[in-house]
């Protein structure tokens, strides 16, 4: 699957997977939000693509090497490009996983176990 294709818990999935995070066992409780830095996430709570509190921080880490992604794939001027100013946070993690895993990614039938 073409990485510029993720999007929503799909692309929230391949985030948690380029950072190394591991599912949590259980759900989390109603209300309880993302823990940064715990080193786990549930499809609940994490979504680096559409919450800026989440995919703020691996942006921040990130950056030189998400926007060599973005120009890769778009050029120099992707930053005026619509469809990026439309939806930053979900290009922006589009092309964090490009950084991890290239363009291309494997289909993926069940986001969990069991489903």
């Amino acid at each position: 699957m073409r990485v510029t294709s993720l999007d929503g818990a799909l692309l929230d999935f391949w985030v948690a997977k380029s950072e190394n995070l591991k599912l949590l066992a259980e759900t989390p409780e109603d209300g309880l939000r993302h823990v940064h830095g715990s080193g786990y996430w549930h499809p609940g709570t994490y979504h680096p693509s559409s919450d800026w509190s989440q995919g703020g921080a691996i942006i921040a880490n990130d950056w030189y090497a998400i926007e060599d992604a973005l120009i890769e794939w778009f050029g120099i001027n992707w930053p005026f490009i619509k469809a990026i100013t439309d939806t930053p946070l979900k290009w922006l993690m589009r092309a964090y996983v490009k950084t991890k895993f290239g363009d291309e990614v494997e289909e993926v039938e069940r986001l969990l176990p069991g489903q």
